[in-house]
């Protein structure tokens, strides 16, 4: 690919990785609980069980406000007759060159929370690994999985 034209996911991702970020790391909060009930709350005991609740807060905080915003900034992906180029990461920024050549199949999935917000997760399977390009509207999803099976039939014929 010399010149990609990357394409953005759709913003209603934050939305989805903002509830699944508020659900998944609601177990956080386990620890000043687990730690008050080892170790009491008197002294200073109740200052520690205190600081821990605050860094869990501000953990949730990042991770349901902040972290989806970042995520979806930065998930790009382009697809030509060659390759799929997936761009993303918040902190680490990963870029992941897909040959047709090598793909095997592509499915789109969606669970209950995707598909309350009419979205599906492209899946690509090559030899070693699977690929994902997440939360895309079901009907970019359907038009870039149809565009990776055509583009992955006429990279096969020419091999």
């Amino acid at each position: 690919m010399n010149n990609p034209s990357f394409h953005k996911i759709t913003p209603r991702a934050i939305r989805i990785w903002q509830w699944s970020g508020a659900f998944g790391n609601l177990f956080f909060f386990i620890l000043p609980v687990g730690y008050a009930m080892i170790f009491g709350l008197s002294g200073l005991h109740r200052w520690i069980a205190g600081g821990i609740t605050l860094l869990v807060l501000a953990y949730w905080i990042f991770a349901v406000f902040v972290y989806p915003f970042l995520t979806w900034k930065n998930w790009r992906y382009a697809i030509d007759e060659q390759e799929i180029d997936l761009k993303r990461g918040v902190v680490f920024k990963k870029r992941t060159l897909i040959p047709l050549s090598r793909v095997q199949h592509v499915d789109t999935r969606e669970g209950p929370l995707l598909r309350s917000y009419d979205l599906s997760t492209v899946t690509i399977s090559t030899a070693a690994t699977t690929h994902e390009i997440p939360a895309l509207d079901n009907v970019i999803a359907d038009r870039v999985r149809h565009q990776i099976s055509t583009f992955a039939r006429l990279a096969e014929e020419d091999v």
